[in-house]
């Protein structure tokens, strides 16, 4: 699959992010049974901290699992999501997914302010925040814990803080994300029926799902429903699931110790035989071949 059409493969939809009056940026908390928000972005940076819950982070053209403690920070207009583990939307679920975000825009430290040599390390972290950052390392819980106390500090407090916290990743072992291709891209906005059939295959991918059941979702028949999806994404709704699959596969090899059935299985496919067929079509390896190269390295 060329770089070109991968770009399109995936449409976004843009948040607007509403601040308190009086205040410049917004620190919140994110409390449901699931993480529902969709594949988004909003021309605010976002930090962000997991305080409960697990499933699958998406940021750009990188996915990975995400646990309780999971911290990250995320450029402007950079897409992500948080799809939530299938657990969390049971019904007979009594558990949360709860998070701490600070959403703000870099004129929030002024046209001028942010250009003093005091704040290089400041504009150097939201320089390299394009691609999105995990942070990792002993400052991780440091910035963790100014996290949950900026919830209840005063505004000028708040600000100050998020002065030092960037100050702080910059200097922590942090993982850059998406991939260098992905940065600065622009975003076509598609259709509502295309925002509800991508919500839901980004909902559902790591489960069974057909065509006939997006098709249902849009009052289409399923034949509709094919024509429909190529000419929204130029590629057919298999190679986009697949696509997906795919994608969280390779990072589930390279980061977990997942054997390679569970990893097929948990990407939603039945058949291993199938899963490494699709896997080699789309990498140029199979997932054998990637864990070697992984572990060797």
């Amino acid at each position: 699959m060329n770089e070109k059409r991968e770009n399109r493969l995936l449409s976004v939809e843009l948040e607007n992010v509403a601040v308190a009056e009086k205040s410049s940026f917004k620190v919140g908390k994110y409390r449901d049974s699931f993480f529902a928000r969709p594949w988004h972005y909003h021309p605010e940076f976002e930090l962000l901290l997991i305080t409960k819950g697990y499933g699958t982070r998406m940021v750009g053209d990188h996915f990975e699992e995400f646990t309780e403690g999971d911290l990250v920070l995320l450029g402007a207009n950079l897409p992500h999501a948080w799809i939530s583990d299938p657990h969390f939307t049971k019904k007979d679920n009594e558990d949360t997914c709860e998070s701490i975000y600070v959403q703000f825009r870099k004129s929030v430290f002024g046209t001028q302010f942010i250009d003093i040599p005091e704040l290089q390390s400041v504009r150097t972290i939201l320089q390299k925040a394009e691609r999105g950052i995990k942070i990792r390392g002993t400052q991780k819980e440091e910035i963790a814990a100014d996290l949950l106390a900026m919830v209840n500090q005063k505004p000028i407090e708040q600000l100050l803080t998020l002065i030092r916290v960037l100050d702080k990743i910059q200097l922590s072992n942090f993982e850059e994300l998406a991939s260098t291709n992905y940065a600065n891209r622009e975003f076509s906005f598609k259709s509502d029926k295309m925002r509800e059939v991508h919500h839901y295959i980004m909902q559902n991918f790591k489960s069974e799902i057909d065509i006939k059941a997006c098709a249902e979702r849009l009052n289409m028949t399923p034949s509709s429903f094919c024509r429909f999806f190529k000419k929204q994404t130029n590629v057919t709704f298999s190679v986009y699931l697949n696509y997906m699959r795919i994608n969280l596969a390779q990072k589930l090899i390279c980061n977990t110790q997942m054997s390679i059935k569970e990893i097929g299985y948990e990407c939603g496919y039945t058949s291993i035989v199938y899963f490494n067929q699709k896997f080699k079509q789309l990498t140029g390896k199979s997932p054998n071949e990637l864990r070697k190269k992984v572990l060797n390295n």
